[in-house]
């Protein structure tokens, strides 16, 4: 009886102790880059079935998120370059890469300062826009 009180008493204190270093972690969603599109037209995807053609609407999706000094950036439903500009009072970033339906890019915020930047990421005519805080060592 003794050992199974002592070994609950144990567990709970542990758990009491590790439960602020839990909650610390930060979540993923909180990095997330809020990006809104200015602009842009519908683009038409072909599908070539075995003797029928559709025609499908088909909206890129794009995702950015900050992490510890780096930008990433996941494009989906495109085909082409994607332009990356990242812009603040102190520094500029710029940066492409080729996205064949679907496509990822870190960008390394080494070299900016800390401080509020914009990304616009350009898929043809179309542009998305967002902000976020890049804080000292890669810190927010």
């Amino acid at each position: 009886m003794k050992k199974t009180f002592f070994a609950f008493l144990l567990l709970v204190v542990s758990s009491t102790l590790l439960f602020p270093f839990s909650a610390l972690a930060q979540d993923p969603v909180e990095d997330k880059i809020e990006l809104s599109r200015q602009g842009g037209t519908t683009r038409i995807a072909s599908a070539d079935r075995m003797f029928s053609m559709q025609a499908v609407s088909v909206e890129p999706e794009v995702e950015a998120y900050n992490y510890r000094n780096v930008v990433t950036i996941s494009v989906q439903n495109y085909r082409g370059s994607a332009l990356v500009e990242i812009i603040g009072n102190k520094g500029a970033k710029q940066t492409f890469f080729e996205v064949y339906d679907m496509g990822f890019e870190a960008v390394n915020l080494n070299g900016l300062p800390a401080g509020e930047y914009t990304i616009r990421i350009t898929l043809g005519s179309d542009v998305f826009t967002g902000t976020f805080n890049k804080g000292q060592h890669g810190r927010r």
